[in-house]
């Protein structure tokens, strides 16, 4: 912004230079023969120059791919080499052909004569073709598309093959047999950084350079997109077999996987390990860590003449071998669970080959494995996923004995793993090999409670700390090239996909270096190492002994053991169970009866006022006379409500001690609503404080009755947060996934966010009511710890719930109400005992977590520079 405000004083001197570059330069004089009229400039060449015709011809020797302009009288206009009679001369360094010359005895730079039309006779050879050895060629550049004329070398032992002549003049030739149109190196390797960087499609690619050429009638350009397909794809495949080294061995072909990136931060034998490291390291040091993932955008329609295909590259980059997947997917029968997220996209649409795609990259740093990205036929289905995890499981892991699979089904998918291996002859796993499922954070919040233990990455010894959504990150660039590779070719797509993965990896790779991983692991550490030491300093040294063996136990045989990480003691109880134990306590304790359900009907009226309020907020500025009639009659309904119940506390004096000392005029005058709103009527109990001190002592002596239903409603609410906030989650998850052009979910998602989210706004009202209202009955300092304020950022379930182990929350990474659901004094010993038992599991997670990071990120950092000096070695 500053840099505009100091352009706009300047905007009409910047104006005024900018015209006076357009007029005519050096007074139409040449400035290299000065003899002739200099009427052509070059826009790409620096600086201002004039040239006469020939001269221009002269200057654009070795630049035949320059945008001129002539000036005709009134202005500059676009002009062409061709026009002045330019001849690209092939073989000789951009000069003539001795040979050429000899035979045609012409001088070096004859003028052919201007033709009417460029590219009048581009599509085939013209006469010069058999008289002087020329061809009309059409040669596409990265400033646009260019008819030349060209002078092919004639010289004995030149090179005979058209085709050949043109690559050696870094001319990549259309065809073969009888190339009429080229492209140069730089425009193919324009169009790949295009592609990659700004998902560019071909077809947008050549238009922009029609444009570029004549912008006011690129459809009179030749169409050579046809072409630049073609020939990018050989392109591609030349330039990944000379960086990865095959270009040098004529009989060395890549096998799978070859020509792709992989991360040089992973532990990998052979390639960034010392050769003893399985005696100088952990073996939590070296597991596998992957995850797992899939993308229902990537879709591929299916071929009409799949027979007539031809792959360059199948499977020697991320995207599997096409034939033996397929044979195994045949051979394959799905034993998919009931899961919704595999269920979602489970549907064979006909006019698609393929409804997505599956990939497992690394969980640390998110790179692709080679050769482990497959096609789903129907759905996330297992026999796919389990066909990626098996590929990458192999790539390179000699010898490593644990692998960690990060899944958002990993709960279902791990069951029958093993099994289904052993049953498939196209499946196969590194011998001895220890699984170690797990699910994302963000996605163990939508599964049920007992995953949380069992799938957490925060109690898996090796894990560090990561939130295994990595793979997330990958497909939102991803997704922008796959409405291009929709309809591609079988071959093409995969080269396409293929080359985007390791571009992707590659960006990885070189900015690596940059990764702050140290810093935050240091910082990490200090903020949970002080609440762990600390709450180890106040237990019990007997307990700490029992849960440390406890979670070592879990650790090294997981499933079940892993639950003494999360609280096993009953619910709560709830507002209906503690009204049951008041009533049954009634006439036991004070011989009263019906104080309590005269309580629950005044919390009830306090709820239906909230309700009340909220929905005249709604109402317009300028309401209807029928919505204003429906307002009125809730005001009338809900105050005949709120006369009832002060009635019920009259009629009923047994019930409420010191209502037979009032006199029937003292009666009469207490709490009259007439002249306040229903929805701001002053209601009879205790926590309200009634402003008239006859009716205060009346209902003062149910405080005690009134704070245990407030106990009981705070229970009901959190609850109820509890299941709103795990269904916004999986609302909001489902919505991040969908494809709206394809499933049609958007508007409905949106929709169900907009009604879960009032749900919970609701629900921490209701909660917020009634701990003020425990704060006015004198709660004591327990009941309020037990009850804390319940903040906005407290119902942000990405943080709160998928992100448990985030950085700088100390020892509550949680909100307080997911931990705790309990504050009964009956209860409170055998629950707290419990409680602290799970806290300081947790904690010595989070503080392990850390540990592990920092000490995984120091190792990487020798791995990533020993990986860089293999790389160099070959």
């Amino acid at each position: 912004n500053d840099f505009l405000r100091e352009y706009l004083p300047w905007r009409n001197e910047y104006l005024s230079v900018l015209l006076e570059l357009e007029q005519l330069i050096n007074n139409g004089k040449c400035e290299d023969c000065g003899r002739e009229e200099g009427f052509i400039r070059c826009l790409s060449c620096s600086g201002e120059h004039s040239w006469c015709s020939s001269c221009a011809v002269k200057a654009h020797q070795h630049n035949p791919f320059h945008n001129l302009q002539l000036w005709n009288g009134k202005f500059y206009e676009s002009t062409t080499l061709w026009d002045h009679g330019y001849i690209m001369h092939l073989g000789h360094g951009g000069h003539p052909c001795p040979n050429v010359l000899q035979q045609s005895n012409l001088s070096p730079w004859s003028d052919l004569g201007a033709m009417e039309d460029v590219f009048a006779h581009v599509e085939g050879d013209t006469i010069y073709e058999t008289q002087l050895g020329l061809s009309n060629l059409v040669i596409v550049h990265s400033t646009g598309v260019y008819s030349h004329c060209v002078s092919w070398c004639q010289c004995p032992g030149a090179e005979k093959d058209r085709h050949l002549h043109l690559l050696k003049a870094k001319l990549f030739p259309a065809s073969i047999t009888r190339p009429q149109s080229a492209f140069t190196f730089d425009v193919l390797d324009n169009f790949l950084i295009d592609a990659l960087e700004c998902k560019t499609s071909a077809m947008s690619f050549y238009q922009k350079l029609r444009r570029f050429t004549n912008n006011a009638f690129p459809h009179t350009i030749p169409d050579r997109y046809r072409e630049l397909m073609r020939v990018s794809r050989i392109w591609r495949d030349l330039v990944n077999r000379i960086r990865f080294g095959f270009a040098y061995e004529s009989d060395r072909s890549p096998g799978p996987g070859d020509l792709a990136l992989y991360c040089p931060a992973c532990p990998q034998p052979g390639i960034n390990l010392p050769s003893s490291w399985k005696d100088t390291y952990d073996s939590w040091l070296v597991m596998q860590r992957y995850v797992v993932d899939g993308n229902f955008t990537a879709q591929h329609m299916k071929m009409k003449t799949p027979e007539d295909d031809v792959s360059l590259a199948d499977g020697k980059g991320y995207m599997v071998t096409e034939g033996p997947y397929e044979t195994h997917i045949i051979e394959s029968k799905s034993s998919c669970s009931n899961h919704r997220a595999v269920n979602a996209a489970n549907v064979q649409r006909s006019n698609l080959r393929a409804t997505g795609v599956g990939a497992t990259a690394c969980a640390r740093h998110g790179c692709f494995v080679p050769h482990a990205v497959v096609d789903f036929q129907k759905g996330e289905r297992q026999m796919n996923m389990d066909y990626s995890i098996c590929n990458a499981l192999k790539y390179p892991s000699e010898d490593i004995g644990s692998a960690l699979i990060i899944y958002d089904v990993a709960c279902q998918w791990s069951i029958h793993f093993h099994e289904r291996v052993n049953q498939s002859y196209h499946l196969s796993l590194p011998q001895s090999i220890k699984i170690l499922p797990a699910v994302g954070k963000f996605h163990l919040s939508a599964h049920k409670l007992l995953c949380f233990p069992r799938f957490s990455l925060n109690f898996i010894t090796g894990a560090g700390h990561i939130d295994g959504e990595i793979l997330e990150t990958l497909w939102a660039p991803f997704n922008k090239i796959s409405p291009t590779a929709r309809s591609m070719t079988l071959s093409h797509r995969q080269e396409v996909l293929d080359d985007h993965m390791r571009d992707s990896n590659w960006k990885k790779l070189v900015r690596i270096g940059k990764s702050p991983l140290f810093l935050r692991s240091i910082q990490g550490i200090k903020d949970t190492q002080g609440p762990y030491e600390e709450l180890t300093k106040s237990l019990d040294r007997a307990n700490i002994q029992k849960w440390k063996k406890e979670a070592e136990l879990a650790a090294l045989h997981r499933g079940e053991l892993l639950d003494i990480y999360q609280l096993t003691m009953d619910k709560a109880p709830t507002m209906a169970e503690i009204r049951l134990r008041l009533t049954e306590n009634e006439v036991s304790t004070n011989g009263r009866t019906g104080a309590v359900a005269w309580l629950i009907e005044g919390i009830n009226i306090e709820n239906a006022q909230y309700g009340l309020r909220s929905s005249i907020r709604q109402l317009p500025e300028d309401p209807t006379a029928s919505q204003r009639t429906l307002m009125e009659e809730k005001r009338q309904k809900l105050l005949s409500r709120i006369n009832k119940f002060h009635e019920t506390a009259l009629a009923d004096g047994s019930n409420f001690p010191g209502i037979e000392e009032l006199g029937e005029d003292s009666i009469l005058d207490v709490g009259d609503n007439a002249d306040s709103p229903a929805e701001v009527a002053e209601l009879w109990m205790p926590s309200w404080g009634t402003s008239d001190p006859i009716m205060n002592d009346v209902v003062i002596p149910l405080r005690q009755e009134e704070l245990e239903l407030r106990k009981g409603q705070a229970n009901d609410c959190l609850e109820k947060l509890h299941q709103a906030l795990g269904d916004r989650s999986v609302v909001f998850r489902e919505k991040l996934h969908s494809n709206k052009s394809i499933h049609h979910q958007g508007t409905r998602s949106t929709k169900e966010l907009r009604k879960i989210t009032l749900a919970i706004n609701k629900h921490a009202q209701e909660y917020r009511r009634s701990r003020a209202a425990m704060q006015r009955l004198g709660a004591d300092s327990d009941t309020m710890s037990s009850y804390q304020a319940l903040k906005a950022e407290n119902l942000t379930v990405s943080k709160e719930v998928t992100e448990e182990n985030r950085h700088g929350q100390g020892s509550d990474r949680l909100a307080w109400f997911w931990r705790i659901n309990s504050a009964e004094d009956s209860q409170k010993s055998e629950w707290m005992n419990e409680f602290y038992q799970v806290n300081w599991l947790k904690a010595k997670a989070r503080y392990d977590r850390w540990s592990e990071e920092l000490k995984l990120v120091q190792h990487e950092m020798c791995w990533t520079v020993w990986w860089f000096q293999k790389q160099e070695s070959e």
